[in-house]
């Protein structure tokens, strides 16, 4: 399997997810081992699906317009892979 470094930016999520009052949107990077660069697609946004700082709080409702998309995916070899995965930037949108 081959190693894959994937750019994934995310839009219109609830800002309750940073202590904001207005929707957020989120950048990251995420390396993952895959056959092909649409298995790591499909990989990452599962494991994005569990990641806790995503997570809404019980009361907030999850916002019908959040997206996630990915802006590249490159190969890369095994020396390239950070020992732990990077974190997310957040930013308000529309700032």
């Amino acid at each position: 399997m081959k190693w894959f470094k994937c750019f994934v930016a995310g839009e219109n999520f609830p800002g309750e997810l940073i202590n904001e009052d207005h929707t957020v949107g989120f950048d990251t990077t995420r390396f993952v081992q895959a056959e092909s660069a649409e298995k790591a697609e499909i990989i990452v946004l599962a494991k994005l699906k569990r990641e806790e700082s995503l997570r809404l709080p019980a009361d907030v409702s999850p916002s019908a317009e959040a997206k996630v998309y990915f802006e590249d995916i490159l190969g890369v070899s095994s020396n390239e892979i950070p020992e732990t995965q990077i974190g997310f930037t957040f930013y308000v949108m529309g700032s």
